[in-house]
């Protein structure tokens, strides 16, 4: 669960020197937000709204939708579990690999679970989810926005998660709320932690039908969006913040990272579109070279064993800037000189 996800780098105290394994890009300039909100401090002697409705307001005329279709969450995965909770008992089903936190919310609530074989699919019970991570993690690959559309609207009788936590990281196109304001059967999840790369402040969000989104806030805790988080929302959405300033630049790079990883023997990297990449080794094991590159070069991978459908010959990084890579680069390349030493 939790702990198997990247960004770990709590776990190893000041060792981390660069950190390949968060999603979120690295390079934000925070200096405007960080001075809105020490100018804000005080909102944190007082208690938040028991819902974040100033927010979700402001979010719901920037994305030009119905104010009673967006709920404000404590990052994409309490949108996540609330949505299972609120499907108690269904069936959802969930392509692999993918996000490891739709198949532990979908556990903890009882739902029966696929992973889309099609001999599966025509024994499920009609009350079902399914649940689309597009872009996908960790993959990097992502379905066509008419595709999805066609079959969200096609396929009336079932519901439909999409999770586009990493729309802001690819330049293909993605369902946008306004243009969904007439189907009441999907869910699009967003991340604002990665939209603005403030991970640690966790705000996501939830755009569905009045009714889902109603049946939704029936569930939440009060609370769940602290203070802090909330008068960041405000600040980054009232701006507008640009926290990539170019994102073809970035991807550019990505695309030159995924390039030069395949290009070393034994490597194999699948094709992105986004700015993180998973690849498939067959020198070593993930595992080991994960503690090797920390305890050597203070480089943090992302171990992708844990998702399902992979093993320990699969780990995801994710573009940071060329100087960089290219260190991430030659400390892979070491790491393979040394184990065809060992053989």
């Amino acid at each position: 669960m939790i702990y198997g996800h990247g960004d770990d780098a709590y776990r190893y105290g000041d060792k981390i020197k660069m950190n390949f394994s968060s999603n979120v890009y690295s390079g934000a300039d925070l200096s405007a937000l960080k001075e809105y909100l020490m100018e804000h401090f005080d909102v944190v002697s007082h208690y938040p709204e028991p819902e974040p409705q100033e927010l979700e307001r402001l979010l719901a005329d920037y994305l030009g939708v119905p104010e009673n279709t967006v709920m404000v969450t404590n990052g994409a995965n309490e949108a996540i579990y609330l949505i299972a909770q609120l499907y108690k008992g269904w069936a959802s089903v969930i392509p692999q690999p993918t996000f490891n936190e739709y198949e532990d919310a979908c556990k903890a609530y009882g739902h029966l679970i696929s992973y889309d074989s099609t001999d599966e699919l025509e024994l499920l019970p009609e009350d079902r989810l399914y649940w689309l991570c597009n872009p996908n993690n960790p993959t990097g690959n992502i379905l066509l926005k008419s595709l999805i559309n066609h079959i969200i609207r096609k396929n009336p009788r079932y519901l439909h998660v999409v999770d586009q936590s990493y729309a802001d990281y690819t330049l293909s196109p993605t369902l946008e709320a306004r243009e969904m304001v007439d189907c009441h059967n999907v869910m699009l999840i967003h991340s604002l932690s990665k939209k603005y790369c403030i991970p640690g402040l966790r705000l996501g969000y939830i755009f569905s039908s009045p009714i889902i989104i109603d049946r939704l806030r029936n569930l939440r805790q009060p609370w769940t969006v602290n203070a802090m988080a909330i008068e960041a929302g405000k600040y980054l959405i009232t701006h507008d913040a640009k926290m990539i300033p170019s994102l073809d630049a970035y991807l550019a790079e990505a695309r030159r990272l995924r390039e030069e990883l395949a290009a070393i023997e034994g490597l194999m990297v699948m094709d992105t579109v986004t700015n993180f990449m998973l690849v498939n080794m067959d020198f070593g094991d993930t595992t080991d070279l994960k503690k090797w590159l920390i305890d050597t070069h203070g480089i943090l991978i992302r171990d992708a064993s844990n998702f399902r459908g992979l093993d320990n010959h699969c780990f995801r990084v994710t573009a940071r800037s060329k100087e960089e890579d290219d260190l991430l680069l030659e400390a892979i390349k070491q790491y393979k000189t040394l184990k065809e030493k060992d053989q």
